[in-house]
């Protein structure tokens, strides 16, 4: 059996430029640290985790992660916002359990306290499990906004909404969405993103952003529309 295949078929994944020449790429490599311009910067920081990340975003449409944990520098990642989905998911688990499983244990012993009069030193064990109940709560705690590359459910990275501040939080979130929209005006449309979304992907792939499984999955994605 033969199958035909057009020209229009055929996808050479290095060589492809966008249209627009502020985005055309030289064989997908980040553009030289000494022409970024850097727009905006945004620190996060886990004392729990004694992790730090600083978030820059540079040349409208980039973002470069600096991340230190434990004192040790993590390899830096650099993000080509183009291709990133425009809508982050929020995530909120504020662990409401572990604060119903604290007042239960404050206001239990209280009542059977004020129903059975015992000795106070009855109630430390009580009081100092609801306090572990609440600082576990306070802890693991999340709420947080994840981007996931476009055409996939891949998360490239995750931005806490609690920290340093909301109001600088959601500035910084205003502004990403239009690093990413101004990225993607420029995209051609249909399977001309398949080359361009594949090659960047690699990239990430190779950084170690993501995993080579990843990769593959969001190549399939793309190779299937």
């Amino acid at each position: 059996m033969t199958t035909a295949v057009s020209h229009d078929d055929v996808i050479e994944l290095d060589r492809w430029s966008v249209p627009d020449l502020e985005l055309e790429r030289d064989c997908w490599i980040v553009p030289p640290r000494d022409s970024w311009r850097i727009d905006r910067r945004l620190r996060q920081t886990r004392v729990s985790a004694k992790t730090s990340t600083l978030f820059t975003r540079f040349s409208s449409h980039y973002l470069l992660i600096q991340t230190n944990r434990r004192k040790k520098d993590l390899p830096e990642q650099v993000i080509d916002l183009t291709f990133v989905q425009e809508e982050p998911r929020e995530i909120r688990d504020y662990r409401f359990w572990l604060w119903l499983a604290g007042a239960l244990c404050l206001a239990v012993p209280a009542v059977l306290y004020a129903a059975f009069p015992a000795p106070l030193a009855w109630l430390v064990v009580p009081l100092f499990a609801a306090v572990a109940f609440m600082f576990s709560a306070i802890r693991s705690g999340r709420h947080v906004f994840e981007f996931r590359a476009l055409n996939s459910d891949v998360v490239l990275f995750t931005i806490d909404a609690r920290t340093p501040s909301r109001e600088r939080v959601d500035l910084f979130l205003t502004e990403l969405r239009e690093g990413i929209l101004r990225g993607q005006r420029h995209l051609p449309d249909g399977k001309g993103r398949v080359p361009l979304a594949v090659a960047d992907m690699r990239r990430l792939s190779e950084a170690g952003v993501i995993s080579r499984d990843q990769y593959e999955q969001i190549k399939q994605n793309w190779f299937s529309i």
